[in-house]
């Protein structure tokens, strides 16, 4: 598996001191096929990934909540894979895992990068955020290839967007870029 799914947060979140392990059998295996689906196949297409965001257990998501809480939507956005929180309850209700991405040469040009995903590999969802922002990918059991475009506005706030699946997608992207 890829380590930087695990330890992307030692950049991003270097007061942090706790753990990011997964905890269940299921978070282990979907982060795997994360792995071996997305970054695997990125990885030998485009060269070197860069993790900004990975897998994040219940202990790092509170870190994070408290300490740089942000856009965050951990009840949908697979980052928690199957893990549990406090209560015994999973946090996202979707299966699956995911992470945001880049690629090094193409920090400005991220837009090939998606059109790679929705054109050859078997995505689950993908959030666009324009081509010098990392792309949001996730490997899930649906594998529902939905796309999502989140552009910022002329006062930097990132807007609700506009979403496709499938053979859609392509064309949202392209009337993104």
């Amino acid at each position: 598996m890829n380590n930087n799914l695990i330890t992307w947060f030692k950049q991003k979140h270097t007061d942090y001191d706790g753990d990011n392990q997964p905890f269940t059998e299921q978070t282990q295996q979907a982060l795997q096929q994360l792995n071996e689906n997305i970054i695997a196949p990125l990885q030998a297409q485009f060269g070197e990934i860069k993790v900004t965001y990975g897998f994040t257990s219940f202990q790092l998501l509170s870190y994070i909540k408290k300490n740089s809480p942000g856009d965050m939507a951990p009840e949908l956005d697979q980052h928690a894979t199957y893990e549990l929180n406090s209560r015994g309850n999973r946090i996202c209700k979707r299966d699956g895992a995911t992470c945001d991405i880049y690629i090094k040469g193409y920090e400005n040009q991220m837009h090939i990068v998606a059109q790679y995903v929705i054109n050859e590999l078997p995505y689950d969802r993908l959030y666009f955020y324009g081509s010098d922002r990392p792309i949001h990918i996730s490997f899930g059991p649906e594998h529902s290839k939905y796309l999502h475009v989140k552009l910022r506005d002329e006062n930097g706030k990132r807007n609700m967007g506009k979403g496709a699946k499938e053979n859609k997608a392509l064309a949202l992207l392209e009337n993104s870029i």
